[in-house]
């Protein structure tokens, strides 16, 4: 099949309930020369037999199948060392594409415009095919090397992507957490041109039971902080990327957050003593590449900034008690178990928010309200919240917490 212009790579892993819709949106393709790589990661379920049908369909359709599981980066490298086509795309088993002209139009766009890669829009989709939180960005041709102000996307799927770029530079996903980011770095760091378009083609399926929902843990934990060790380092060496000093800083910002919001509690539950000091050692050696100046501007609006100052001077220290007792302080705590504002939600959003809370079933919730605004709640306290947002009739509605 060496006339493939795309080379589509799905990894298969127990996906038997959702294959079929996923494999029928990409035989719907208006685009003709195209291979599907199959690569099924020894599933336990009916996947093969699902596989099986298919192979008898259409012969663009090849597939592998591995006895033993050895993760969804070792499927996808092996999708791209079998593809053939001048273009390669992910495809997650259990998701799916929408609009049938999806991959002619990308390939048409991709081509007139002379890029590495083109990027598109994606929704979330929950288990009764409700979609929800698009991701967009502003249509545009991006000169990497000469232009500023882009930002790194990390989704993979999201992408058509020059085959010849992987294979030259030897792009290839690595078997650890976050390994999507990680390519995606890596493949920012080595193409020249890319064409960004608004259009939503990926529907990414929300699965309670899937990899974003796994417990948090000790193994987990130190994943998100070695993950951003090696991101820095790949930005911090690329000649590309110390041309654009904004797309380091903003991903420290954004891990900032995220130790503020949610990991550093987190570590301070789980975690031994002896982890807790490894962990936030490791973050210390990560902040230092802040810039103070970036950190003033992205959150002079942020009411939180003060708690933020406080919490990265005590990362900086590795000073865990400190941490320990920032954490648990009246003014971090007021920030963490109630809005210091109103929040107004459409009826939309209310009713999605409430289920997706009633799916949770644990001791303590954590409702995220989006904008930044997080907040901790007993299960009966959050549940009786989620029923209300489901049973909303209004076009918005407002809340506020003590």
């Amino acid at each position: 099949m060496s006339d493939s212009k795309v080379s589509i790579i799905i990894p298969v892993y127990n996906a038997e309930q959702f294959l079929p819709q996923c494999l029928d949106a990409v035989l719907r393709q208006t685009l003709p020369e195209i291979e599907i790589i199959l690569i099924n990661d020894a599933s336990i379920d009916g996947s093969q037999a699902v596989i099986n049908q298919y192979l008898l369909r259409d012969d663009r359709i090849q597939a592998i199948e591995w006895e033993e599981n050895q993760g969804v980066s070792a499927a996808r490298n092996a999708g791209i060392e079998k593809a053939t086509g001048e273009f390669v795309i992910f495809l997650d088993a259990d998701d799916y594409w929408q609009g049938d002209q999806m991959l002619e139009h990308l390939y048409n766009q991709v081509k007139r415009e002379h890029a590495d890669f083109i990027s598109f829009g994606f929704c979330k989709v929950n288990d009764v095919g409700e979609k929800s939180d698009f991701n967009v960005e502003s249509p545009a041709v991006v000169n990497l090397r000469q232009q500023d102000g882009w930002l790194i996307k990390y989704n993979v799927w999201s992408k058509l992507v020059s085959r010849k770029l992987l294979i030259e530079h030897a792009i290839r996903f690595e078997t650890t957490w976050g390994e999507d980011a990680l390519f995606s770095i890596v493949l920012y760091g080595h193409a020249n041109r890319l064409v960004i378009i608004d259009e939503i083609y990926y529907c990414y399926r929300i699965n309670p039971q899937g990899a974003s929902s796994m417990d948090w843990g000790s193994k987990r934990l130190f994943g998100t902080v070695h993950w951003f060790e090696q991101a820095i380092t790949l930005i911090s060496e690329g000649a590309l990327f110390r041309a654009h000093p904004d797309v380091l800083q903003s991903i420290i910002i954004d891990r900032l957050k995220m130790l503020f919001n949610r990991l550093g509690q987190m570590a301070l539950e789980i975690l031994s003593a002896n982890e807790q000091r490894d962990f936030f050692s490791l973050w210390a050696k990560c902040f230092k590449y802040i810039d103070a100046p970036y950190f003033n501007a992205q959150l002079k609006s942020d009411p939180d900034i003060g708690l933020y100052s406080e919490m990265l001077e005590r990362v900086k220290r590795k000073d865990v008690t400190g941490l320990g007792i920032f954490f648990k302080s009246e003014a971090y705590q007021l920030r963490s178990a109630g809005i210091v504002r109103p929040v107004t939600l459409s009826q939309q959003q209310a009713r999605r928010l409430g289920q997706d809370l009633l799916q949770v079933d644990k001791a303590y919730i954590r409702c995220d309200f989006g904008g930044g605004t997080i907040v901790t709640l007993p299960k009966d306290r959050a549940h009786q919240l989620a029923r209300q947002l489901v049973a909303n009739r209004n076009p918005q509605i407002q809340l506020r917490f003590n």
